[in-house]
């Protein structure tokens, strides 16, 4: 906002209605702006216009990110009462048991698809947690090993390539754990564990959001948070 610009009172009533809202943690549209000042929808477009903006919404987004109390992106709180499930509970136990088994041994982690995030992710995350973890590109990783644990994040889990190592995995001594959106996918009945996490599939023309790499971040994040505090803090005490 450019500040030798002279204001009218009615549009500094419109800029402080904006600016009450954003203070109470409000996400306010042009529509109640233009009710609640008594004003023209183009009134205020015409005011977001003399300051500098293409119109009302980088006004207002502008004008939330520069403020102190803009509002901030946060599932936290949802997250603490969505994932306090039996189910995740278990899968989440399951999990840190594996990790604990396994604290001294190799562990492979393999994707295919959109979760090759979450597989990077799961690595640097293991890796600073001390584990022996390493992405598997080939089979003969698994043949110099000869046993381990074995991750495979994939959301449909039915690609021929995945079962392939899946197998070969399984035929060095691995323990293989499939992380995909059903347990009765290819990939999950072949398995030794199947953990289902939930994902949404949609075509681009009517696209929901799909949270199953979000989920499967998650899923490690608190599976690490319960590691840490049932077999780590004990350490420094």
């Amino acid at each position: 906002m450019q500040s030798n610009i002279s204001l009218s009172e009615l549009e500094k009533i419109i800029l402080n209605k904006i600016h009450d809202h954003i203070s109470r943690n409000e996400k306010v549209g042009i529509n109640t702006i233009s009710q609640e000042c008594f004003v023209s929808k183009a009134a205020i477009i015409k005011l977001s216009k003399k300051l500098g903006y293409s119109g009302y919404s980088e006004m207002y987004y502008t004008t939330l990110a520069s403020t102190n109390n803009a509002l901030k992106l946060d599932f936290s709180d949802n997250i603490v009462g969505t994932y306090e499930s039996d189910s995740l509970k278990i899968h989440v136990n399951m999990l840190v048991e594996l990790l604990r088994e396994y604290r001294e041994k190799r562990i492979y982690l393999d994707s295919l698809g959109f979760c090759d995030s979450a597989k990077e992710y799961y690595l640097q995350k293991l890796l600073s947690f001390g584990f022996d973890a390493a992405s598997s590109y080939h089979y003969e990783a698994f043949s110099r090993n000869k046993s381990g644990l074995y991750f495979f994040l994939s959301y449909s889990g039915a690609r021929s390539e995945i079962l392939e190592k899946v197998n070969v995995a399984i035929e060095n001594n691995f323990k293989v754990v499939a992380f995909t959106s059903t347990k009765d996918s290819p990939l999950g009945k072949i398995s030794h564990m199947t953990i289902e996490v939930a994902g949404t599939k949609s075509d681009k023309e009517h696209y929901l959001p799909n949270f199953f790499t979000s989920n499967l971040i998650i899923l490690l994040e608190l599976a690490l948070s319960k590691y840490s505090n049932k077999y780590l803090s004990h350490k420094k005490n």
